[in-house]
């Protein structure tokens, strides 16, 4: 089997899991993003979480770590804090853990884009000052690297830098989407007001107590794990020299956006993929997400 192959092999449960989730942006899918708003202003788990993971089998421990993965993505695109309730098993928990969170800041950047569509600065679409491209395309190759890392650790690669760097540089990646979205980020209201609840959930999952932490300097070598014909297989290697994460492991570099080439290629795949409703990362699923 082509890694191609198993790859699309492991994403039928998260397909399935999507399409029980629907469009996040119907205002009256009890899973989408308004009910999700309401529970976590309401302190309660979201009342139709329990019968979607029943529906989907997530309740039990039976599935295969990639396949895993993917689905408990799925979820983390909606609402992380659902994830965290699947039995996850195995020596690479932990980094299916943090892969799944990747679909956090999928999510993030989708409402981003749309927040930026919408606004208006000084005459023109927000989205098209080229600044705030380049930290959209960023995160984007933020995302890439830690579903490369995590990825690689769940087919029996070294899971450390997975659990290490990923929590990070996912951190740093929806910290300057936060910035991005401006006041938006604190209204309590509205579709764009899920972006925070997001944050703050993916944080309790990524930083639970017993998840790695402490100085990475010495601990990984990125340059040489993102070398390997592995990661070719995955996507370019060029996207994710752009990752500003990659700063993490080398704490004498500067973050930097990507910019050039590198960046309008980042940035034409994200609003690609955001306008034909499918996944960002390396595998690609179709989603029920409107534009």
């Amino acid at each position: 089997m082509t890694t191609a192959t198993a790859a699309t092999a492991a994403t039928g449960l998260a397909d399935a899991v999507e399409e029980r989730l629907g469009d996040p942006y119907d205002e009256v899918n009890p899973l989408g993003f308004r009910a999700v708003l309401a529970a976590s202003e309401a302190g309660r788990p979201l009342p139709e979480g329990a019968a979607l993971l029943a529906d989907t089998g997530l309740t039990v421990a039976h599935h295969g770590s990639e396949e895993l993965l993917h689905a408990l993505r799925a979820l983390c695109r909606r609402t992380p804090l659902l994830a965290a309730d699947c039995p996850v098993a195995g020596e690479n928990a932990g980094a299916v853990r943090v892969g799944a969170a990747t679909g956090a800041l999928d999510s993030a950047l989708r409402i981003t884009v749309r927040h930026l569509r919408a606004r208006h600065l000084y005459g023109a679409a927000a989205i098209d000052i080229s600044y705030l491209r380049s930290l959209l395309a960023g995160a984007y190759a933020d995302l890439l690297l830690c579903d490369v890392l995590t990825t690689l650790a769940v087919r029996g690669g070294d899971t450390l830098p997975a659990r290490a760097i990923g929590p990070r540089v996912l951190q740093g990646a929806m910290d300057r989407l936060s910035v991005v979205m401006g006041s938006r980020f604190y209204i309590r209201e509205g579709e764009q007001a899920v972006f925070q609840v997001l944050l703050a959930q993916a944080q309790r999952v990524l930083f639970a107590p017993g998840t790695d932490s402490g100085p990475l300097a010495g601990t990984v070598d990125l340059d040489a794990l993102l070398a390997t014909p592995a990661v070719a297989d995955l996507t370019d290697p060029e996207l994710l020299d752009a990752a500003p994460g990659r700063t993490l492991t080398a704490p004498t570099r500067r973050v930097t956006q990507p910019s050039g080439p590198v960046e309008e290629r980042l940035y034409a795949e994200l609003t690609d993929r955001y306008d034909t409703s499918r996944s960002f990362g390396t595998t690609v699923r179709p989603l029920p997400d409107r534009p």
